[in-house]
C-alpha cells in the first residue's frame, strides 16, 4: 500500500510531462511537427551513425586495462598546461 502510493508519487512528474508533450504536439502545426521530426533524424544521425564510424574508443584501443587508462586520464586531465 505505502510503496505503491510512493511508486505513484515517483511516476507523476513523467506523467504530467508526457501529457504536456502530447497536447503539445496535437495542436501543433504540420509544419512545426516537419521541423520536430527533421531536428530528431539529424540528431539521431549526429550521435548514433557518426559517432559508430568516426569516433573510435581512444581509451580502448590504447590501454589494456583500466588502471592504466585511470592513470592516463589524472595525468592529462589534472595537469595545468600553460
Amino acid at each position: 500500500m505505502i510503496l505503491d502510493q510512493i511508486f505513484r508519487l515517483m511516476i507523476y512528474p513523467f506523467q504530467e510531462l508526457i501529457k504536456l508533450y502530447q497536447y503539445g504536439f496535437s495542436v501543433m502545426s504540420k509544419e512545426n511537427r516537419t521541423l520536430w521530426i527533421i531536428a530528431v533524424i539529424k540528431l539521431f544521425v549526429m550521435f548514433g551513425i557518426l559517432k559508430i564510424f568516426f569516433f573510435k574508443d581512444f581509451l580502448k584501443t590504447q590501454f589494456k586495462d583500466d588502471k592504466q587508462r585511470m592513470e592516463y586520464l589524472q595525468k592529462n586531465f589534472t595537469e595545468i598546461k600553460k
